[in-house]
């Protein structure tokens, strides 16, 4: 039994990637494909399924970890001293 395959612009909208990526990863064996006797590449579903769970896993640890190393930083200024005697200042500090 055959199992469903993808052409190679479908599979790069699915993952979310160019065309060209989906070249690359070809070449440096990160995604099995078919050819066709044409020439042209053929992604099978439980490849785009594998790269989907494993892309997501990778964007979660990310996700995570940016969460932990957040910083927040507070600006305020004044233009003139007229506007730091009203007290301007403090209010955007506040």
């Amino acid at each position: 039994m055959q199992s469903f395959m993808y052409a190679i612009g479908t599979a790069a909208v699915l993952l979310g990637v160019s065309i060209k990526t989906m070249r690359r990863w070809d070449a440096q064996k990160k995604i099995s494909c078919v050819r066709t006797p044409g020439g042209h590449r053929r992604f099978p579903v439980q490849e785009i399924t594998r790269l989907m769970i494993t892309g997501s896993k990778i964007k979660q640890t990310i996700l995570e970890d940016t969460k932990k190393d957040q910083k927040c930083a507070i600006y305020g200024r004044v233009s003139s001293h007229k506007q730091h005697e009203r007290g301007d200042l403090a209010r955007q500090v506040k």
